[in-house]
């Protein structure tokens, strides 16, 4: 009799731990992914952000474009001012993102450039505008890619790490940890190189981001970074 109460017992208990696991590693996750948010601000600090402003070097994905950039993005139309240097010249670029076109484009004294002369360059200019920001929200960025249900602790330079894969930011898998304590995401793991991340900063409104990247080949820098409510309209119409 208590043989067969023994085995009920623990036919009920891997019943009970199947059926309940699943919502205990959901909890988890969403537990970490409320501390990512809440380290940044909080997703309504985000949203209503219109405007960003950074400059950024490192990470050059594409020869044409070359040296420190800055861009100026409109969170809401896709308009993007990009300043920096295109097929060895210093220009200003006007663009949309969405549209995928350029409206103007200036050399470094302000006189109109042919369009028609950096039209092939335009797509690279898209996709660099889009990692860089990518990597500077790597917060946000993060929480949009696919995260797996389950968490592992690490301790790094004694801290306390909370590891998390994921798949699909930049197109690749990898892996984040982040901060116990804090909600920092302390180091990624992507594409075979670990990146240190660090020195974040409040960009204006209560946004907080990281602005520097670095693993043991190659560094990412966000030298100025600021965020807007109001911006001229000009500076996505003119030099």
């Amino acid at each position: 009799m208590n043989q067969k109460k023994n085995i009920v017992y623990y036919i009920y208990l891997i019943f009970a731990v199947l059926t309940i696991s699943p919502s205990i590693l959901l909890a988890q996750s969403n537990s970490i992914s409320d501390k990512i948010w809440n380290a940044v601000g909080g997703k309504s600090k985000w949203d209503s952000t219109k405007y960003i402003m950074f400059t950024v070097s490192g990470n050059s994905k594409y020869p044409a474009i070359s040296g420190a950039r800055k861009f100026l993005l409109d969170k809401q139309s896709g308009n993007v001012r990009f300043e920096g240097t295109l097929n060895n010249e210093n220009v200003v670029a006007i663009l949309n993102v969405q549209s995928q076109k350029f409206s103007h484009l200036y050399d470094e004294n302000g006189a109109d450039i042919s369009l028609q002369e950096y039209k092939e360059v335009l797509p690279n200019l898209i996709d660099q505008y889009s990692i860089d920001l990518k990597v500077l929200s790597l917060p946000i960025s993060i929480l949009s890619a696919n995260l797996s249900g389950q968490s592992s602790s690490k301790i790094i330079n004694a801290e306390k790490l909370q590891k998390l894969d994921f798949s699909n930011f930049l197109g690749l898998s990898g892996s984040i940890y982040v901060s116990d304590e804090s909600g920092f995401i302390k180091r990624l793991d992507l594409n075979n190189k670990s990146y240190l991340v660090s020195n974040y900063k409040d960009i204006g409104n209560g946004l907080v981001l990281p602005t520097n990247f670095k693993s043991s080949a190659d560094s990412i820098t966000y030298e100025k970074v600021a965020s807007f409510t109001e911006m001229e309209p000009e500076k996505f119409k003119e030099f």
